[in-house]
């Protein structure tokens, strides 16, 4: 069971997300915006992979990935990109990123990949 962090500013997409990492057995925490995020992980809840969304409030899934690594904790934590937002890929660094709509079976088959190469 590993630990995975959701990060998305819409609620419906947070809980699909959830479910397709719970179904495998996952422990899933969940923030609506990147600084929620660092917030959950300053204050200790380091995760095991982060799954975050590029447009959002606040802090955007670029501006997440580059202080998680950033950080000597969390610098080797995979991160999935999951975005329906154009050319996100090419301005973050996401281990996997996947356009919205996406297969939440074949999210839960990319992250247990990445889960096993760390």
């Amino acid at each position: 069971m590993a630990k995975i962090l959701v990060i998305d500013d819409e609620a419906a997409m947070r809980f699909l997300i959830r479910m397709a990492f719970e179904v495998e057995g996952h422990e899933v925490d969940e923030a609506a915006n990147g600084q929620a995020a660092l917030d959950l992980i300053e204050g200790g809840r380091i995760p095991d992979l982060v799954a975050t969304d590029y447009m959002m409030p606040v802090m955007n899934g670029a501006e997440l990935i580059e202080r998680i690594r950033r950080d000597p904790r969390t610098r080797d934590v995979p991160v999935v990109m999951i975005s329906a937002s154009s050319g996100a890929e090419q301005r973050s660094d996401p281990d996997l990123f996947l356009r919205k709509p996406f297969d939440p079976v074949a999210l839960a088959g990319h992250a247990e990949k990445l889960l096993t190469r760390r």
